[in-house]
Order: C-alpha cells, then sequence, then structure tokens
C-alpha cells in the first residue's frame, strides 16, 4: 500500500517537474550560457563563448546602471516602510472606514506597473490633476517627470501594498493582550508600541521591505516612462535596448544574469525571514 501511495505521488509532481525543467529550467539555462557569448552569436546558432568578458564590460561600464537598478528600489522601500506600516497598523488595530475597500486595493501590484506608470505620466504632464500644484508652486512639471524622484515615487506607489500585507500579517499574530498588559504595567501607548508592537512585528516589516526591493528590481515601465532618459538608466530598460536596437544578446544576457542573481537573492531573504517569523 505505502509502495502504491509513493507511485501516485511521484505521478501526480510529474506534470510540475515537466512544466519547470521545461519553462524554467532549460530558458534559465539558455541565459546563463549565453552571458558568455559575444554579440548575438549564441542566436544564430554559432555561439562564440568568450568567457568571462562580458561580466568585465558590465562591471567597468554598467556600473551607474547597476547602482541606480539598487538605489531607485530601496530608496523605494524605505518610502513604503514609512507609509505601509501605520497603514498596516490602523488595517489590524484600530477600526477604518472602507476597510474592505483598502484591503482589496492591496492585489494592485498583480495587474502589473503599467497603471502605475502611465497614469503618473499623464498626472504630471501639463493639464494633468498636479498642474494646479506646479502653477502654485512655480514648478516644471519637467524638474519632477524625467527625474529619479518619480521612479521612486511610481515604485514606492506600486510595492506599497507588499509591505501592507507582510506587516498586517505580522501584526494579526500578536496577541492583544501582550500590549493591554503593558498598558496595565504603566506603559505609556507609544512605549507599549515601540517596545511590545514594533519588536515582535520587526519581521515581518523586514520581510515586506525586501519584498518591495525585489519586486521592483525587475520594474520596466515605471523607470522608463518616469525616469526619461538619465533616471531611466536601469538594467531593465538597458537590457531591452540591448536586445531589441543592438541585438548584443551576450552582454543582455549578461545583465539578465546579474539581474536575476539579485531578485533571487531578495526573494529567498523574503521567504527565509517570513518563515523566522511564522
Amino acid at each position: 500500500m505505502e509502495k502504491l501511495l509513493k507511485t501516485s505521488y511521484i505521478l501526480l509532481i510529474i506534470p510540475t517537474i515537466v512544466y519547470l525543467v521545461l519553462f524554467w529550467l532549460i530558458p534559465l539555462v539558455n541565459i546563463i550560457l549565453m552571458s558568455f557569448t559575444r554579440g548575438e552569436s549564441f542566436i544564430l546558432g554559432q555561439p562564440e563563448y568568450v568567457g568571462p568578458q562580458n561580466y568585465i564590460v558590465v562591471v567597468r561600464d554598467y556600473a551607474s546602471t547597476i547602482r541606480n537598478t539598487i538605489i531607485f528600489p530601496l530608496s523605494a522601500a524605505v518610502l513604503d516602510f514609512i507609509l505601509g506600516y501605520p497603514l498596516a497598523y490602523l488595517l489590524v488595530r484600530r477600526k477604518v472606514l472602507f476597510r474592505n475597500i483598502l484591503r482589496a486595493s492591496l492585489i494592485f501590484p498583480y495587474f502589473g506597473d503599467i497603471y502605475v506608470s502611465y497614469g503618473l505620466w499623464n498626472m504630471f504632464l501639463p493639464g494633468g490633476p498636479f498642474d494646479l500644484f506646479f502653477n502654485i508652486t512655480g514648478l516644471s512639471y519637467r524638474q519632477v517627470l524625467y527625474t529619479p524622484y518619480a521612479v521612486i515615487l511610481g515604485f514606492s506607489i506600486f510595492t506599497l501594498p507588499f509591505m501592507v500585507l507582510y506587516t498586517a500579517s505580522s501584526l494579526s499574530e500578536i496577541d492583544p493582550a501582550m500590549e493591554e498588559a503593558a498598558y496595565t504595567l504603566g506603559a505609556s501607548p507609544l512605549r507599549a508600541f515601540y517596545q511590545v508592537i514594533l519588536p515582535l512585528s520587526a519581521p515581518g516589516a523586514v520581510a515586506g521591505f525586501i519584498a518591495c526591493f525585489g519586486w521592483n528590481l525587475g520594474g520596466f515601465l515605471i523607470p522608463l516612462l518616469l525616469g526619461g532618459v538619465e533616471a531611466s538608466d536601469v538594467m531593465t530598460v538597458k537590457i531591452v535596448y540591448l536586445t531589441l536596437q543592438l541585438h548584443n544578446y551576450g552582454l543582455a544576457a549578461t545583465l539578465a544574469t546579474v539581474l536575476m542573481l539579485m531578485t533571487i537573492v531578495s526573494t529567498y531573504l523574503t521567504f527565509k525571514i517570513t518563515r523566522v517569523a511564522g
């Protein structure tokens, strides 16, 4: 009987294994192999392997691109923490109007970043909703749009729900009686928050921070539409440019491999921290 059960389990997971091998492992290996080839030689079926040369070029010529790819999502994650933690606390610990609507809006990132990027782009342009703000302050829309600040704002709006979700999940596991016990022992609400709630919810907040950072590493449309020439200097935009414009698939695959490793590490850390918190 046990042997039959084991056989049935194996048969059940075979389709999943085949799917992962065909559509995840093989493409992944191809990208890594391509990163060691010159130009479009891999695509043409005659790969010209150049060793680590492409990686040397990336380190030498794309240092600012890698720096922007890290700094923009990192800054957005900080902003998400500042805005998202209080919102998560209110949703879990306090009665808030339209709570269900707010919770439903947390699935927003799964619709894609096109809504944030295109929406903000139109809002910043002359005649948009922010036009009155520009007229009052005397600022030009070009001082806000097509800058790193616009990219960071777009990233932050896009991934804010992740910070709220992870933090709210951590806060919901804290027994309210612990907070009440702190009040009974004479702690003020502020002291109870800093000494009880914040330490216990820290793993969820850290996991949310890393999730926001990792999700934005692969952002493409937000820096492309909101960043202009300078602030769109991130790895995703460079990968598309090298592929579609220059047909330098080897160098594009190298950037993609580096970006993929960064994303995998951030995702692993998110799962690790979440598992520890649980």
